[in-house]
């Protein structure tokens, strides 16, 4: 036996010796005359009993009391003995709390149905020992319960607590965090309650984890014939000839079983019906073109799906916002870039003027009074002034690319679809001849990627807001494609925001970051969301760009500043989230080592003996009570 405050068994000594004491000492009585003894002998034997110090005579009431102090200092003193346990297995419970967790297939929706599921496992699963924390994947990965803990009734309250969203679930992020804390532990296990409803690079990434020796499973939520259409595109452009927008919108029937309870496709400005279409998906897709006149002058437009019952509501409706027609002086620097040129030209927003990198100081007035500046193949000697710019083919420190030699042949790998430059700007399949060899720097945004490095970035800094491209348009097949002005038309709207709608015109993915450019001067910014809910965010102190990062509602956010409102459109506008039918990925049952799951492991453990000492004093206790008042 061992002891973890032996120290404590000093009480012993002024506890037991004061007992005794109060045995040895003889009780003070009052003298009282009476008439005869005969009737007192009792008495007068306790009496002698009582003279202090005279030899302890035995006493069952003195040897209990002895009993039960020593038992409790014993008690103080935590005495344990070592044996063998059992090892808990340390849990992690991941909960997909994205937009297609809010389906209906199932009674009370997929999110409870989930949550219902992880309680029942914490009922059922989680034996003595075990540990789990709980982890929220939306398209970021919180955790409500801090830390790992045994008890059953935090674990419940911290699923109960996940609320859920409408965004795009990083599981793979999820899964990462999830592999750190459970670690290389014996009886590891992560259990992710989804409808496995990912994209493609999400389950190559997944399939990727190391995930070792950890037991992982997946607990499909959902059925595997759910109802669900979707409005999965919406976009709009400019006519160049009348000025008016043109509104395109497709609806996709996403669900396991043909849409037949019909429907309508409304298109509304500024919340009043402009035009309606019917439904007609027998091919599972329909696309249509609205170009009415009440378009023209841009504006907030919704298209939205009514009269449907469907599964999921949070593709049922898509904003976009307009930018009301606004000229937009450019610059261009350049030795004489026909694409370039006509590329900007096609713009009827652009008012475009030309000037050569020696007349950028004298004609070009170091860029006072335009929008933007377009830079062809170099920069000026002198330090860029604050203001917007696209610069191709030259980097420097203040461009968001560093770099020096230029690489041959460099492979396009991949690009970011959801950025405001990268919007429907499809690079795939791009050749060139060559490419600088890049990195970003801290406070820049990679858009493209080569096996050589980014080949587009964007970034904010030191009042400079740049789109650098690191290749020479004559190196690459990049102006004969259809991207291209596309490309250019997004920078200029982009490189040129200002507030108001202009900010915004290109809508934000849910979980995504919305940017708006307020106008200089001080202001105070307020954002309210879909639901009504407004919080305060960060304003930027003379004017400049505020990010808005809670967007894990779908709909219109109006972001207030200095009186003005300022829309901001924040859709699903994802395929994969919107597609219902339940998934298993394979990547996700990944049985790992045998013993860790299914066997219990064992472990030396400290089984304390405290408790039964002072259980016992205190049954002795009561018998010391018992016996006192008998005898008496």
């Amino acid at each position: 036996m061992n002891l973890l405050n032996p120290l404590n068994l000093l009480w012993a000594i002024p506890l037991l010796g004061g007992i005794v004491a109060l045995w040895m000492l003889r009780l003070k009585r009052q003298e009282v005359t009476v008439s005869s003894l005969y009737l007192w002998n009792t008495l007068l034997q306790e009496t002698q009993a009582n003279a202090p110090f005279q030899k302890l005579r035995r006493n069952l009431l003195l040897f209990l009391q002895l009993l039960t102090a020593f038992l409790l200092v014993g008690a103080f003193a935590r005495p344990f003995v070592y044996g063998q346990g059992r090892a808990g297995h340390t849990i992690v419970l991941v909960l997909d709390t994205s937009a297609s967790m809010n389906a209906t297939d199932v009674s009370g929706g997929r999110l409870a149905a989930a949550k219902a599921a992880a309680d029942d496992f914490i009922d059922r699963e989680m034996h003595g020992g075990d540990v789990a924390t709980v982890l929220s994947a939306s398209s970021k990965v919180d955790s409500p319960e801090s830390g790992f803990t045994g008890d059953k009734s935090r674990l419940k309250s911290a699923i109960d607590g996940a609320a859920g969203t409408e965004t795009v679930a990083d599981i793979p992020g999820a899964m990462t965090l999830a592999q750190s804390l459970v670690g290389a532990r014996d009886g590891a296990e992560i259990r992710v309650f989804s409808d496995g409803a990912y994209s493609a690079a999400d389950r190559r990434k997944l399939a990727a984890l190391p995930l070792g020796g950890t037991d992982v499973k997946l607990v499909t939520i959902g059925t595997a014939t759910p109802d669900n259409l979707a409005i999965t595109r919406l976009d709009g452009r400019r006519d160049p000839q009348t000025g008016s927008y043109e509104v395109f919108a497709s609806v996709e029937d996403l669900g396991s079983r043909p849409h037949t309870n019909g429907g309508t496709l409304s298109l509304l400005k500024n919340g009043n019906l402009i035009d309606a279409r019917a439904l007609n998906l027998t091919g599972g897709v329909q696309s249509e073109t609205f170009n009415s006149p009440q378009l023209k002058g841009g504006g907030v437009v919704t298209a939205r799906l009514d009269d449907v019952k469907d599964d999921l509501a949070a593709d049922n409706q898509a904003s976009l916002v307009l930018a009301p027609p606004r000229q937009r002086k450019v610059l261009l620097v350049s030795p004489g870039n026909l694409f370039l040129e006509r590329g900007l030209n096609l713009d009827p927003d652009v008012t475009l003027e030309e000037c050569s990198l020696e007349e950028f100081a004298t004609v070009g007035k170091s860029g006072a009074g335009y929008g933007m500046v377009v830079f062809d193949g170099a920069l000026p000697p002198t330090p860029l002034p604050p203001g917007n710019y696209l610069v191709l083919n030259a980097l420097s420190s203040q461009t968001p690319l560093l770099g020096s030699d230029s690489v041959d042949a460099p492979n396009f790998v991949d690009q970011n679809r959801t950025h405001p430059v990268m919007r429907f700007a499809d690079l795939e399949g791009l050749h060139l001849r060559k490419a600088l060899r890049t990195q970003t720097q801290p406070w820049g945004l990679s858009l493209a990627e080569a096996d050589s490095g980014p080949l587009i970035a964007v970034g904010d800094h030191n009042g400079l807001r740049v789109v650098s491209v690191a290749f020479d348009l004559s190196d690459s097949d990049w102006p004969l494609r259809v991207s291209f002005p596309i490309f250019l038309t997004n920078s200029v709207r982009w490189l040129t925001a200002a507030g108001g709608l202009g900010a915004s015109q290109v809508e934000t993915p849910t979980g995504g970051v919305a940017s708006l450019t307020l106008p200089p001067g001080p202001a105070s910014v307020s954002v309210t969301r879909p639901d009504g809910s407004a919080s305060a965010v960060v304003a930027p102190p003379i004017g400049g760009i505020v990010l808005v990062d809670d967007t894990r509602q779908a709909g219109l956010y109006h972001v207030r500043s200095n009186g003005v409102d300022y829309p901001l459109a924040v859709n699903l506008d994802n395929r994969d989230e919107s597609t219902l039918a339940v998934q298993n990925p394979s990547s996700l049952n990944h049985a790992g080592a045998p013993v860790a799951a299914h066997q219990p492991l064992s472990r030396r453990s400290k089984d304390d003996l405290w408790p039964t000492l002072a259980a016992v004093a205190l049954a002795v206790l009561l018998l010391e009570w018992f016996v006192f008042h008998r005898r008496i």
